[in-house]
């Protein structure tokens, strides 16, 4: 399972960091109340995810925000 460091950015409000799976990622965007929809990458299980990367929602707007993800650990797993 890969593990993913990620911050929500959203203009008046304080951002959002966590360290979750990618499926933990795609439930907290789905609950969260933004305008948008996910990078395309996250919103499908069958697609692939860069181990890093930058969305931008409507930059330059009211509704702006944006995501920004690491991949921290590999598919094998941290060693205990």
């Amino acid at each position: 399972m890969n593990i993913y460091a990620w911050t929500v950015k959203v203009p008046g409000r304080q951002d959002v960091q966590h360290v979750t799976t990618l499926d933990e990622l795609r439930d907290y965007l789905r609950v969260i109340d933004l305008p948008g929809v996910a990078p395309p990458e996250l919103t499908t299980h069958d697609a692939e995810v860069h181990d890093h990367g930058t969305y931008t929602y409507n930059e330059g707007s009211a509704d702006e925000w944006s995501l920004t993800w690491t991949k921290v650990d590999g598919e094998s797993g941290l060693v205990d």
